[in-house]
This record gives C-alpha cells, sequence and structure tokens, in this order.
C-alpha cells in the first residue's frame, strides 16, 4: 500500500471534501457548468482508492455511459501521479476498473442503475463492501427507489456517498429530500433585471446529520478560459444571438426551475396518496395500450374543476394480462375505464370478456371477471393533442406523489420545436403513458355547461 498523508491541492470550495466532519455519510456536489465538480471528484476518488486503499464504486443512470463521464477524469488523474510509474508495482488500470495487484480486488469499478436505455435495470451487483459510492448526473435518475434500493445495500462501517450533479428542477426527488427553495430576486441576478425570473429557486441545503454538500458555479473555477466565461454570460444577455434564459438560470447560474424549457404540464400540484385515497370522490380509470410500450393505467378522481390522478400500471401488457390487472384491482361492472380510441378491436375484447374455452382452468377460478368482461368505453375522437391539453391545463391538477413514472411524465412533456427552434403547438412525441388516459378522463368529462356539470358530478359521485 502507498504511503498516506498525500496533500492534495483543491479549490477551497472543496477542502471539505478531504476533511470531512466524523460520520459524514453524504455528499452533494451540485450546481451549473464548469463548477468543477467531477474534476474535484475524479481527485478525490483517485486519492482514495489508490492512497488509502478504498474501493471506489462509480456509477450513472445507465452503465453503459459512465466511460465518457467522471471515470475518464479519474483516469486522468491517475496518469498524471503516475507519469513516473509510482503507481504500477500497486495498481493495473484497465478499462472499466483499476485494480489492488495484491489483492487482486477492484479498487474503482463501475456500475449502472440500468445496463441501457432499453434496459429496466442493471441487476446491481452488491455494494455490500463498497467504501465510496459516486453518482453522477443524479438528476437523470428520477426514481427514488432506485436510489432508496442502491444506499441501503450498503453496509460497510464509514462508508461514504457523493451525488454529483447539475441543478435538477424543484420536483426531483433530490431536490425535495435535501433542500428547501428560495424564489430568486433580481438581486441574486441583476444582470436580468427586467425579465420574467418567474419560476426559478436557489437552493438552500437542509440540515441533516451526515449531510454535506457543495454548491459552485462558473463563477468558483479560475481555469476557465476567458472565452468560455464569455459565452457562458452570453446566454444571459438578451443582445446576443444565443440568448436563453431558461438555460442561463439553471443550467450556468445552477438555479433550480420548476419544470424543463417549453414543459406543457407546469400546473400540476403534489397530493399524497393517503390524501388521495381519501378524497370522498368516485375513482374513474383511464387505459393508455401497450405490449412494448407502457399499458399505462390511471385513477383519476375529480371534484368541479379539479381533478386528481395516481399512477396504477406502467409496464406493457397484452390484452388479457391487462384485464386479469382490473381482475386484481377488483374491478366491477360500476367501474368505469375510458381507453384510448385507436384501440377499438381491445376495448370490445375487454368488454365483452372471454368464451370459457379461451380460459384454462386457473384463469377461470382466479379471474371470474374475464367471462363478464369490464365497464371500459373509448374515449373521445381525437382532434389534435393539443386541444386536450388546452382543456388539462385549464383545470386544477393534482398528482400524487408517490406515483414517480407520473411525475415523470408531467416534468418532460414538452412542446415540439420547429426548425427555427420556435415551440409549436404539438407536444413532443413519448411521456404521454400516463398523461394521455388522464386526459381522455378530463376531456370527456370536462365541465363546460351547467348540465354538463351535473352529469360530470354523477359521474363521479
Amino acid at each position: 500500500m502507498i504511503a498516506s498523508g498525500v496533500e492534495i491541492e483543491c479549490l477551497k470550495q472543496f477542502r471539505i471534501l478531504h476533511e470531512l466532519p466524523e460520520d459524514t455519510n453524504l455528499v452533494i456536489l451540485i450546481g451549473g457548468r464548469g463548477g468543477m465538480k467531477s474534476y474535484e471528484c475524479s481527485k478525490f476518488i483517485a486519492k482514495s482508492a489508490t492512497i488509502e486503499n478504498k474501493r471506489c464504486a462509480i456509477l450513472r443512470d445507465e452503465q453503459s455511459k459512465i466511460k465518457n463521464s467522471i471515470l475518464n477524469e479519474i483516469y486522468l488523474r491517475y496518469d498524471t501521479a503516475n507519469q513516473y510509474g509510482h503507481l504500477d508495482p500497486y495498481f493495473e488500470k484497465q478499462e472499466n476498473s483499476i485494480k489492488d495487484k495484491k489483492t487482486r480486488k477492484e479498487v474503482v469499478f463501475t456500475m449502472g442503475f440500468k445496463a441501457s436505455s432499453n434496459a429496466n435495470t442493471a441487476g446491481l451487483k452488491s455494494v455490500s463492501d463498497v467504501d465510496i459510492a459516486v453518482i453522477e448526473e443524479a438528476e437523470d435518475i428520477r426514481d427514488v427507489y432506485k436510489f432508496n434500493a442502491f444506499s441501503d445495500g450498503i453496509r460497510k462501517p464509514g462508508y461514504l456517498i457523493i451525488i454529483v450533479l447539475n441543478t435538477p428542477d424543484l420536483q426531483h426527488w433530490i431536490t425535495k429530500r435535501y433542500f428547501h427553495a428560495e424564489k430568486i430576486t433580481y438581486a441574486d441576478v441583476p444582470e436580468l433585471s427586467g425579465h420574467n425570473i418567474d419560476g426559478y429557486f436557489k437552493l438552500i441545503p437542509r440540515d441533516r446529520p451526515g449531510f454535506v454538500c457543495i454548491q459552485t458555479s462558473y463563477k468558483d473555477n479560475p481555469h476557465l478560459p476567458e472565452s468560455k466565461v464569455i459565452e457562458y454570460e452570453n446566454y444571459g444577455k438578451q443582445t446576443d444571438t444565443t440568448f436563453d434564459l431558461h438555460y442561463y438560470l439553471t443550467a450556468i447560474k445552477g438555479f433550480a426551475s420548476s419544470g424543463r424549457r417549453g414543459q406543457i404540464h407546469t400546473n400540476v400540484k403534489p397530493i399524497s396518496f393517503i390524501d388521495y385515497m381519501a378524497l370522498p370522490y368516485k375513482e374513474i380509470y383511464g387505459q393508455d395500450f401497450g405490449t412494448a410500450s407502457p399499458a399505462g393505467t390511471v385513477g383519476v378522481k375529480n371534484h368541479g374543476n379539479t381533478s386528481y390522478c395516481r399512477e396504477i400500471n406502467y409496464l406493457p401488457l397484452h390484452v388479457k394480462e391487462l384485464a386479469k390487472l382490473y381482475c386484481r384491482l377488483k374491478f366491477t361492472d360500476k367501474d368505469k375505464i375510458i381507453a384510448d380510441n385507436a384501440e377499438k378491436e381491445t376495448i370490445a375484447k375487454l368488454r365483452g370478456g372471454w368464451n370459457r374455452q379461451e380460459l384454462d382452468g386457473d384463469e377461470i377460478s382466479f379471474y371470474p371477471g374475464l367471462l363478464k368482461g369490464f365497464f371500459i368505453e373509448p374515449c373521445l375522437p381525437k382532434t389534435t393533442l393539443s386541444s386536450g391539453i388546452s382543456v388539462m391545463k385549464s383545470m386544477n391538477l393534482y398528482a400524487v406523489t408517490e406515483s414517480v413514472n407520473l411525475w415523470n411524465e408531467i416534468n418532460n412533456r414538452i412542446w415540439a420545436i420547429d426548425k427555427n427552434g420556435n415551440p409549436t403547438d404539438e407536444p413532443e412525441p413519448g411521456h404521454d403513458h400516463l398523461l394521455d388516459p388522464w386526459m381522455y378522463i378530463n376531456q370527456k368529462y370536462k365541465p363546460q355547461t351547467a348540465q354538463n356539470i351535473q352529469d360530470f358530478a354523477g359521474i363521479f359521485s
């Protein structure tokens, strides 16, 4: 093992990373572009692995992307320290890891929450023997349960998790869990005086045991070329051709926004699952279909011009599997389902049910509802998506906080851009497997006249 006591040079903001308070188990490095988060973290990992002989795991949402991330930075720091071959007797640098020659254990290795963009999970190997885990670009990890399952698996005494990310939006679980949000003022961005800066927030770290936060931006980077500084600051100048207010405030300045640029559904508020289930309104169900993409199922409770929604299913399902889901949910002939009208044959099958000859004995015993069929009907004929979205935007909307995939769609559904870079009145494809069935219900039953209000109340009473 290499002797310890080596002094590491770093920016003053990152000195605490090398002098962490006792019992620190989580460090978050957050902010805008150019803040040296990955650079300083890579130095810390290279030192921890080679000098302190700690096992360090490098993670991203997709493992296939790790090679082009902080791992490359770690290798650069390693190569700098090893320019005279001092590390060669002790370590072997491999394509995706650094191995201790004596113990044959990897002191730096990579993992992913997903193997690729087409995979649901990567089947994470055991992390119980990890000393330090670095999660890079954590803003891409929208599912808090992935993080919980991973962090709960680290059991080594004195472990440390480092989260590295650009500032996410306000709905991200990292923002909610570890920060307070405070609206920015023109005092924070005097160069934008007169511009609309509503919807942007500075993040204040919460006081949590074992938690250390380091926030930086390009202003903290003394090594950034002047040309790059000018490029960054031009995004905030309306007179420049690259002016982009949202990008400047989020990616450059590191403020949190209430949503993505061009985000469509900005009027949705959170409600807990417990509070949703306690609402005294009848639940009606929306259904999208998909055997390769998600067959999105939602539950919706409406009252007046307010609509509440929860996610029920996000898995791809063939028609019979979908019917079995309805059976498990104990749907009766009084539970109305509004479905995508493009799937007329699927709707007819779900409504009419299956003949006994089409089912085996177990299916008949465990899923008797397959013989009866379900109360399902098509949504209104589609004209344009924008008309349905207009209905949604005119209502007071609430989504269940625990509905992770629903919130992911809310936060990521944006207006498509034309060839000139201007937003259109149609959304980008995708992020609609749950939002569309929610929309089907509100399109069909939105109260517009006194008679409609009476009918609307009857459906949900």
